[in-house]
């Protein structure tokens, strides 16, 4: 569709008090990381709200996945946007990130000359948090497989996919592996099914013939034995089920005649629950859309901005004392060349930040550390960044951290806005649902190795190992089957017993 179809939208005021209430809380409970955030979006928008289907937000979350930029960030955006708007995204957008980004900005200035590293309880109380959450990535992973893995095909690809991502983190590969599971399954369906169907039914059909075949040469010799008392017998008797035949046909005729006059009498009442059905219809509340040509234009805005920022650092000299234009150059380069989510933009930032004399190593390891230990997405790292360069630097710490956190943020954005029209308008056709088919199930697998990629992360920090795995059994069973909301499973759960273990072990 090339237009908007805000007709059949709520008012602008309901959209952003919807959204308000949604994301309000994501803001301060999205610990865990980005596989974490997924399944709590997941519970909330899918199997609370039914804002959109389980198939639309895996195709949605493998589209993240093989675009640059913060995977779930863009999710929770693109979720908004297909529910209600760019406005109401963009809210999403600020409610789910700038909480996390302000602690970090904050901590940051106050940081920029701290000797010393993060203290225990903090480090238990993040593992709490990361248990808790590793429990509600299973239990959104077992859900998702309900739907997205119902055939021999679909969990091959989930298994290969999950085994594959658990085993190798290179960035490059996520987006192959989507790729891939689309193509491999586009020509199971499109190609394979139909040739293994049609020559199953050739050898039915030859068996079919065949056995007719027999049937009638065995019908032939039993011919030739009747007497001719046995025919003029089974001559009157063709001869009577004949005529009750026509008795039948001609009742059948009977019936039909009259249920033809029975609904052209009821014809205006069929008429009016016809008319019933289409206001209801019309009275249902369709995704929003735009336009192919504002997505292009979207593309446009990423790759002028792309091609900026890579002038800028090419041009621009590297310099202890960094400048703004500097820092937002460095920052958009990165978050448009990051493909995989937060993980990957540590090691990425670190060449770029440290290594240019930007921060110590000592500032960096703290705020990586903390980043791991807050709610928001791990790009909220770029504002802590921001504030300790400008700080380093002499310069205002807060409006260091702002152009760095709009400059890693703005490329996936900038991406999923060009993305969205197309999506909209391929996704019902018989082609692309072979290729979503496959896409989803290896969408599925990244979301199953994500809970062991996240169990060895919590457990590097030491502790008591059984113990997390109680933690993360409590928070499946909680959420799964007591229906606790996902924010308070993580927040009460998670944080309560990993502040339990911190006491138990130093009381």
């Amino acid at each position: 569709m090339d237009t908007p179809l805000t007709s059949t939208l709520p008012p602008r005021k309901e959209r952003l008090l919807e959204t308000a209430v949604t994301y309000f809380k994501f803001g301060f409970t999205t610990f865990g990381g980005p596989a974490a955030h997924v399944s709590m979006l997941h519970e909330e928008v899918v199997t609370r709200r039914k804002w959109i289907s389980n198939e639309q937000f895996t195709e949605l979350f493998a589209i993240c996945q093989a675009l640059p930029g913060p995977s779930s960030t863009e999710l929770a955006y693109s979720v908004s946007l297909v529910r209600s708007g760019f406005l109401c995204a963009c809210l999403a957008f600020l409610l789910w990130s700038i909480p996390g980004g302000i602690v970090m900005t904050v901590v940051g200035i106050l940081i920029a000359n701290l000797k010393g590293g993060i203290p225990e309880w903090a480090t238990r109380l993040e593992q709490g948090l990361s248990s808790a959450a590793i429990g509600l990535v299973a239990l959104a992973a077992y859900r998702m497989s309900t739907t997205l893995a119902t055939d021999k095909l679909t969990r091959i690809l989930a298994l290969v996919s999950g085994g594959v991502s658990a085993l190798y983190t290179a960035p490059w590969l996520l987006p192959v592996i989507m790729v891939s599971g689309g193509i491999i399954s586009f020509v199971y369906d499109a190609h394979l099914v139909p040739f293994l169907v049609g020559k199953r039914l050739a050898k039915e059909r030859r068996k079919e013939e065949q056995k007719q075949l027999k049937d009638l040469e065995q019908g032939h010799g039993q011919g030739q034995g009747q007497t001719v008392e046995e025919a003029t017998e089974e001559g009157a008797h063709e001869q009577s089920t004949g005529s009750s035949q026509k008795g039948e046909i001609t009742s059948v005729h009977g019936s039909i005649r009259h249920r033809a006059s029975s609904d052209q009498e009821s014809v205006k009442d069929w008429e009016a629950v016809v008319d019933v059905n289409d206001e209801e219809l019309n009275e249902e509340r369709l995704p929003y859309t735009y336009s192919k040509k504002l997505g292009l234009v979207f593309l446009t805005i990423f790759l002028a901005l792309l091609i900026t920022s890579i002038l800028v650092r090419a041009l621009v000299p590297t310099q202890e004392k960094v400048s703004y234009g500097q820092l937002f150059a460095t920052f958009y380069f990165v978050g448009s060349i990051i493909i995989g989510g937060g993980p990957v933009i540590i090691p990425l930032l670190k060449n770029y930040i440290v290594d240019t004399h930007w921060m110590t190593d000592q500032q960096f390891l703290i705020g990586l550390a903390l980043i791991q230990s807050i709610p928001g997405p791990n790009f909220n790292f770029a504002a802590f960044v921001g504030a300790v360069a400008m700080v380093n630097s002499g310069l205002s710490g807060v409006v260091g951290a702002i152009p760095c956190f709009i400059a890693i943020f703005a490329p996936g954005i900038l991406l999923k806005n060009a993305v969205i029209p197309f999506w909209q308008f391929l996704r019902e056709k018989p082609a692309v649902k072979m290729v979503f088919r496959g896409v989803n199930a290896c969408a599925l697998g990244l979301v199953f190795s994500a809970v062991w990629l996240l169990w060895v992360q919590t457990e590097h920090f030491g502790g008591n190992t059984g113990y997390h795995n109680v933690i993360a059994c409590a928070a499946f069973v909680a959420s799964g089957y007591l229906d606790i909301p996902a924010p308070l499973v993580i927040v009460v759960g998670g944080g309560g017993m990993g502040a339990i273990e911190y006491g138990l072990r130093y009381a």
